[in-house]
C-alpha cells in the first residue's frame, strides 16, 4: 500500500516539480534576453545621438531629436522622446556634464 502511494506521487509530483522549474528557467531565459536586447537598444540610441552631434554640433536640440528619430525607424525601432532624452542623459552624465 505505502509502494503504491509513493509510486503514485512520484508520478504527480515529478512532472510538476518539473514543469515549475522548466518554467522559472524559461522566465529567467526570457528576462536575459529582454535585457540585451533593452542593452543593444541603449547602446544603439547613444551612437544616434552622439551621430547628431557630430551633424548638427551644438544647439539644434530639434533637428537632432529628428534626426535620431528618423535613423531609428529606419531601422525598425519605435522610440520615445524619453528614450532620447535617456540616451542624451547617460551620455551627459558620462562626460560628467548634467
Amino acid at each position: 500500500m505505502l509502494e503504491a502511494l509513493s509510486s503514485s506521487l512520484r508520478n504527480v509530483l515529478l512532472p510538476a516539480i518539473s514543469t515549475i522549474v522548466v518554467g522559472f528557467i524559461c522566465q529567467l531565459v526570457r528576462q536575459y534576453i529582454q535585457r540585451i536586447k533593452d542593452e543593444q537598444l541603449r547602446e544603439f540610441l547613444e551612437r544616434l545621438v552622439n551621430a547628431a552631434e557630430q551633424i548638427y554640433g551644438p544647439g539644434e536640440g530639434a533637428a537632432k531629436y529628428e534626426y535620431v528619430v528618423r535613423q531609428a525607424q529606419q531601422r525598425g525601432y519605435r522610440i520615445s522622446r524619453a528614450d532620447v532624452e535617456a540616451a542624451v542623459y547617460n551620455i551627459n552624465s558620462a562626460k560628467g556634464c548634467e
